[in-house]
């Protein structure tokens, strides 16, 4: 597994930031705010055959790290708070080190993009499925870890078929929140 930390993941092409963490006893784990300042060159994506820009200057990643779950959540908004995109990473556990979240990334992720950018609704798939079974056949994981993988996400993928996740439903509130906090 990839050990990731909260505070690295999605910045390497942003050169200027304002990064915010905070315990939540309601999550059970943390949540960050990484507002994008300065950014290299904007990073684009595709959704129904459109270009759309997903990270850019002024946009936000709002990130929950649940520590009795096996994911973790970010959000990411454009410049007028607007959701655009849902990314969970499937995991093998998470932690505090050095006062930092981090997480064992397992190879697998649920994305949901939003009506922002499909233009038509919410749209929910699972990726990089080549990824968890390249770690099983080398021996990365076992075949407990693997199965465990692929519940997690068919579980997280049902509940937000029929909008019961705490953190879809909660992360706009908590992003004008933090945001009138730092006064951004």
């Amino acid at each position: 597994m990839r050990k990731k930390f909260v505070d690295k993941v999605y910045m390497r092409e942003v050169s200027d930031k304002i990064w915010y963490l905070e315990k939540d006893e309601e999550l059970n784990g943390y949540v960050a705010l990484k507002y994008v300042k300065k950014i290299t060159k904007p990073l684009t994506a595709f959704c129904n055959g459109k270009k759309y820009v997903g990270l850019d200057e002024g946009f936000s990643i709002l990130e929950y790290i649940p520590l009795d779950r096996n994911y973790n959540c970010r959000v990411f908004f454009d410049k007028l708070n607007r959701p655009l995109c849902f990314y969970f990473d499937i995991n093998n556990g998470s932690g505090i080190e050095d006062n930092i979240p981090w997480y064992d990334d397992l190879y697998l992720d649920v994305t949901m993009e939003c009506p922002t950018i499909t233009e038509t609704g919410y749209y929910i798939r699972l990726d990089d499925e080549k990824e968890l079974k390249k770690a099983k056949k080398e021996g990365l994981i076992n075949e407990e870890t693997y199965n465990k993988g692929y519940q997690i996400a068919i579980d997280l993928m049902n509940e937000l078929r029929t909008r019961n996740n705490d953190i879809v439903n909660r992360c706009q509130y908590d992003l004008y929140r933090i945001k009138s906090l730092l006064k951004i």
